[in-house]
């Protein structure tokens, strides 16, 4: 059975594939993500996403392409967390110098699924495609311009702010996700932990502190009877005890 895809629908799917494809994110088991959300922030460990070659595969939320991912470690051996949790913190002086991305990246997002779409799927008009075809330029070379700014203004590395907007000029489709490259390419003071314990309200540092606790049980149960492994297991007892410390000890499941 024969069966062929109108080169309107090729486009169309290519622009998603693009955007997953450039919006995936492949971490290290002892890296996790923390962005910041109208809640407050929000934190999730690598081991949330899907497994590949010992690393781990997962997508941020893709609905919502303004929002800054910072990208930090943390020691399962080691977790030291600060007693003053006000103190303030870099990441959300640096989170804020994104906001003015918001409106041209949700611009370029509705005239890329929507607008775009709609002109070669349902107007066939090539008029109504030239013109939201040059939309999409103007509004990617406007993304490309704050991507240049935020360099010159030191938030982001200079060299790193010239080649994404060279890369998103190149594939508009890249340009969605400017606000993560370069929140993810900005290094942190602090580990994991330490940014969270300081940014995120109880409720979200508590879900946050049950997942770090779940993955260093069940990493001390796989090493527990490996002699090889004792004295990192001492290391994980004692920072899982300093972790409870700061966070009530996750409910026993039923």
């Amino acid at each position: 059975m024969y069966f062929s895809i109108s080169i309107q629908v090729q486009i169309v799917l290519a622009i998603c594939l693009f955007y997953l494809y450039d919006a995936a994110l492949l971490l290290k088991p002892e890296e996790g993500l923390l962005r910041p959300n109208r809640q407050g922030w929000t934190g999730l460990l690598a081991n949330r996403g899907f497994e590949l070659r010992q690393n781990w595969l997962l997508w941020p939320p893709i609905l919502l392409p303004h929002q800054p991912l910072y990208k930090l470690r943390w020691n399962t051996a080691r977790i030291e967390l600060p007693e003053n949790t006000a103190l303030a913190t870099p990441l959300n002086a640096h989170a804020a110098s994104f906001k003015v991305f918001a409106l041209p990246l949700y611009l370029l997002a509705a005239l890329l699924f929507a607008a775009l779409p709609l002109s070669l799927l349902v107007l066939h008009s090539e008029l109504a495609q030239l013109v939201c075809l040059g939309l999409i330029y103007l509004c990617t070379a406007g993304i490309g311009l704050l991507t240049l700014r935020h360099g010159r203004q030191g938030h982001s590395p200079r060299a790193l702010a010239r080649s994404t907007a060279l890369q998103i000029m190149l594939c508009p489709p890249f340009a969605l996700n400017v606000v993560r490259k370069l929140s993810l390419a900005h290094s942190a003071p602090g580990d994991l932990l330490q940014n969270a314990l300081a940014l995120m309200d109880q409720p979200q540092w508590q879900q946050l502190s049950e997942q770090v606790q779940s993955t260093m049980q069940r990493e001390i149960l796989e090493i527990a009877e490996l002699p090889e492994y004792a004295e990192h297991l001492t290391q994980m007892q004692e920072a899982l005890k300093n972790l409870q410390q700061r966070c009530p000890p996750m409910k026993a499941e039923a």
